[in-house]
Formats: structure tokens, C-alpha cells, sequence
């Protein structure tokens, strides 16, 4: 188990983790600036794909620490990159937000609205009609390479849990038979490369620190970081000791970090 002292890169889930909605975890956001203090680097890393950076910048700063586009890394931005890497210059099909495809677009992406896609991408869309959702299905019944930004089933709300990435995932498969060529989101590799590459670090030298074991703990795990669980959010004694997730450090709250 790596030293926390010997860690140079600290990432963040946010809700449950730093934040419970608008209000932030008592302590939360000093002890991101004492960790700057101390010479850590803090970025925030989000499989939401329907947002921008900017979006995240700004609630960052609402729950009062001062945070730069440079900290913030959404699955959005792993599968720009990533399309650019295994898929350049081909014509992709996003079932996403239009600020998701203003992103793909900084990537020099060559989106499409038709079905004469070559890949078809499938994210987070609020913005989400019957008939995008159709062409999305017909590409991928094509046989084209389906890309998924992330599994989370569901995004939580003050309004109850909203149908997430995942839950499309399974009613294209129900319509398919085609589950998603990769996922690119925690807890999977691609966006881990993508970290890595954005933070200029190595994956021993990180730590992710989270609420969800299934998917922000497994995701330092099973990719070289250092896995940091808080008790703050979802998970509960009773799950950890059920799951066979099994993180490096199980933390009260992030503010046990000042001591390192």
C-alpha cells in the first residue's frame, strides 16, 4: 500500500465525495487547498458526459474553492480523445447533449446528424428526442462501432434519480442485441489513460478518491492508483464489507487528507 505522502496527483469524484448537490462537505473544499498547500495536484474527474467544463468550474467555485477548466476531466473529454485516436476523420453519430458535441467538435471531430455514420456514440443526453434515439439504434443495427461514454446507470437529482448512459445503453441493447464496443468512463481503462496523460503522471503516483466502490474505488484499483474511500456518500459499512472491491484507504471524509 503506497504511503498518501508519496502521492502526487489527487482526483476527485464530487457528489457524495466533496459535495452533497449545491451544499459542500463541511471542510471539503479548505482541505482541497491545504493539499495545494502541500504541493498535491487536485483535479476532478466526472463520467457526467452532458456538461461542460465550464458547467464544472463554475459549481466548483459556488461550493467555494477556486477551481480552472486545467482541473476538470469528463468522460466527454476521454472520448473525444479517444475517437481521435482509433477513429480519425470518420463521421460519428453522437446521442448526446449539443454541449457534449461543442466538445467533440474542439476535438476536430467530424460529427453527423444521419445515419450514414461510421460510429455511433452514446452519452448522457438530456436533450434526448424519439427520434435521435432511433437513429442511434439504426447505426448500431448497421453493425458500426458503438462507443459508450459511460455505465452509470442513473444520475442523481433533487428531483430523483434521472435515467443515465447506462440506462440507454440497455434499450439500445434490447433493440440491438449489441452491447457498447467499449465504455470509456470510471471504472474502465480508457479514461484512466486519458487521466493520466491530462495530468502528465503516472498512474502509481494518483489517487482516486470516492464515494461509489463500484465504480470511483474500482476505478483506482483495477488502473494502478492508489483507491481512497470516504463514508460520506453512498456507500455504507454494510457494502464495503460485502463487496469484494477493496479499496487502499477508507477515510470518514476527505478531511482526514490534511494529515498526510
Amino acid at each position: 500500500m503506497k504511503n498518501l505522502h508519496d502521492i502526487d496527483v489527487f482526483l476527485f469524484d464530487m457528489d457524495g465525495t466533496l459535495n452533497m448537490g449545491e451544499q459542500p462537505i463541511d471542510g471539503a473544499m479548505e482541505t482541497l487547498r491545504i493539499l495545494n498547500q502541500k504541493g498535491k495536484q487536485v483535479f476532478f474527474v466526472t463520467n457526467n458526459s452532458s456538461k461542460a467544463r465550464a458547467d464544472y468550474v463554475q459549481k466548483i467555485n459556488r461550493l467555494g474553492y477556486h477551481a480552472v477548466e486545467e482541473q476538470i476531466i469528463t468522460s466527454g473529454m476521454a472520448t473525444a480523445s479517444y475517437l481521435n485516436k482509433h477513429y480519425p476523420n470518420q463521421k460519428i453519430y453522437v446521442l448526446g447533449t449539443q454541449t457534449l458535441k461543442n466538445e467533440f467538435l474542439s476535438y476536430h471531430i467530424n460529427i453527423t446528424e444521419e445515419e450514414d455514420a461510421d460510429v455511433m456514440v452514446l452519452a448522457f443526453d438530456t436533450e434526448l428526442t424519439y427520434e435521435k434515439l432511433w437513429k442511434a439504434t439504426n447505426v448500431v443495427g448497421k453493425g458500426k462501432p458503438y462507443v459508450a461514454t459511460h455505465p452509470d446507470f442513473v444520475c442523481p437529482s433533487d428531483r430523483g434519480n434521472m435515467p443515465d448512459a447506462g440506462s440507454y445503453i440497455a434499450l439500445v441493447e434490447k433493440t440491438t442485441g449489441r452491447l457498447p464496443d467499449v465504455v470509456i468512463g470510471k471504472p474502465y481503462a480508457p479514461i484512466a489513460e486519458f487521466t493520466a496523460d491530462f495530468c502528465k503522471a503516472s498512474l502509481d503516483k494518483m489517487a482516486f478518491v470516492g464515494d461509489r466502490l463500484y465504480t470511483d474505488i474500482r476505478f483506482g484499483v483495477e488502473n494502478g492508483m492508489t483507491g481512497i474511500l470516504v463514508m460520506t456518500g453512498e456507500t455504507t459499512k454494510e457494502m464495503l464489507a460485502e463487496s469484494s472491491v477493496r479499496p487502499d484507504y477508507v477515510l470518514d471524509s476527505v478531511n482526514a487528507l490534511r494529515d498526510i
